[in-house]
């Protein structure tokens, strides 16, 4: 008899491991009260994207002149939006074909843990249904953070998932929070032309990225003309009446009037009403306790993605969802994060994997940095993009590429091949040996791994 696996949240998280446990001959069963795909396909990765896509272009074709391209160029936001909620509809209708293909089966509505074994799903008519299973993974996500002091109307104060539903271009935002959202939302609507303020209570953008990365971006988002405020602290953000605008005020007493204001503040895990409590499985504000195989403390309950409180990312949600399933179905699975990447869709895009100078400074690492700029790059040159560079950490003593960080044009594109080098150890010798086309942007790999070395040491 085939073994039952209750999925509760159908993200990217949950949908994979769903797929996943239909592949290895599990009867799976997602619950989701709200579209599959979770919140990076419906109000995070894919709609932001698909918006900063159609902003690029629309850039671009201020500047093609130099191209020998003679292009009128205006824009109509709402159509963007619709193409984008065109986007999100395509993509989930693709989820739900795959359940249809792998007889996975989909309950809609909230999901809750009555035991270790059981399922209780809270239908929008009020009916509660019971599902049992013989595994039971969590993957109910994260949720925009608000901080207390800030009363979100979701008509002026805004988190990422409502200022997506705008059907106009702020003519003026503020957005709080310097991170991958905030200035994924930044770069958007500075390429359209908006006033953005983009305040960040830490000494820079993008913190957890590479020092010179961070410096870059932020000089970027200048040249777009977005005010970067660091070191910035909200003490209020109020909705003004009758104006109908924002006015936020920092400790140090600045203060900033915008049309919105978008909380771009980070997100928490979704713990609230799952019933972690009753079952007896460990959690805190930071996430559900597990441990490599994605196991919880309770037996035959698992935990995936954002409620982790690990990654915040979809790829790992959806990697974490794979080990957890793999395991239910007796297959040894254990979750490796040392080559996780990262990436930032603004302009210049950002793609980072490994350890970074900064930390490698700080562990008192004997590393070697290579750097190469994509101007000297002939495929940057033809697509007319040259900005930004590609740098990479190399040990000194084994030769072993620790890190990989680019800023620049298609970076979250070149990411993947810098991935491999970092999760299979390759060394400076074995990517000399790696044979790359011409012309292409993944040269620059290559080059800045063996700028980094005399290569008279390593062969």
């Amino acid at each position: 008899m085939a073994k039952k696996v209750v999925i509760i949240g159908g993200g990217p998280g949950g949908y994979v491991a769903a797929i996943r446990a239909a592949q290895l001959g599990a009867e799976a069963t997602v619950v989701e009260k709200d579209a599959l795909g979770g919140t990076c396909l419906n109000w995070g990765c894919v709609p932001t994207k698909t918006l900063l896509h159609a902003a690029r272009l629309y850039r671009l074709f201020q500047n093609t002149r130099k191209l020998g391209v003679y292009a009128t160029g205006s824009f109509r936001f709402d159509k963007m939006v619709e193409n984008k909620n065109a986007v999100v509809k395509t993509n989930v209708a693709g989820i739900e074909s795959l359940f249809k293909r792998h007889n996975i089966k989909t309950l809609k509505g909230t999901g809750r843990l009555l035991d270790q074994s059981t399922v209780g799903v809270q239908t929008g008519d009020g009916n509660l249904i019971r599902e049992t299973a013989d595994a039971v993974v969590i993957a109910t996500g994260s949720e925009p953070l608000v901080p207390s002091m800030i009363r979100l109307d979701k008509d002026r104060i805004l988190t990422t998932n409502e200022v997506l539903d705008l059907d106009h271009r702020p003519g003026s935002i503020a957005i709080v929070g310097g991170s991958v959202s905030g200035c994924e939302f930044a770069c958007l609507f500075g390429l359209l032309g908006s006033t953005v303020t983009l305040i960040e209570m830490l000494d820079c953008i993008v913190p957890t990225e590479d020092t010179e990365i961070s410096r870059r971006l932020q000089g970027a988002l200048k040249n777009l003309g977005v005010r970067v405020m660091t070191k910035a602290v909200i003490k209020t953000v109020e909705k003004e009446y009758p104006e109908g605008s924002t006015r936020l005020t920092t400790e140090s007493g600045d203060q900033i009037k915008a049309d919105y204001c978008l909380l771009a503040m980070g997100r928490k895990p979704d713990v609230e009403g799952v019933g972690l409590e009753h079952v007896g499985i460990e959690f805190s504000s930071k996430g559900i306790t597990v441990n490599e195989r994605m196991e919880t403390n309770i037996r035959n309950v698992y935990a995936i993605g954002d409620v982790t409180g690990k990654l915040l990312l979809a790829h790992v949600a959806s990697q974490q969802g794979i080990v957890a399933v793999e395991n239910i179905m007796g297959i040894d699975s254990t979750m490796d994060y040392s080559a996780v990447p990262s990436f930032i869709y603004t302009d210049p895009e950002i793609g980072s994997v490994g350890i970074k100078e900064q930390e490698a400074r700080a562990m008192g690492m004997d590393v070697l940095i290579g750097k190469a700029m994509f101007k000297t790059n002939a495929m940057a040159h033809a697509l007319g993009n040259t900005t930004g560079f590609v740098k990479t950490l190399m040990d000194r003593e084994t030769g072993r590429v620790l890190g990989v960080h680019i800023l620049g044009p298609h970076a979250t594109d070149l990411l993947s091949e810098a991935v491999t080098i970092v999760k299979t150890g390759m060394t400076v010798k074995e990517v000399k040996g790696v044979v790359h086309p011409h012309p292409t942007l993944s040269e620059t790999i290559k080059e800045a791994v063996l700028a980094s070395v005399d290569q008279a040491i390593y062969g």
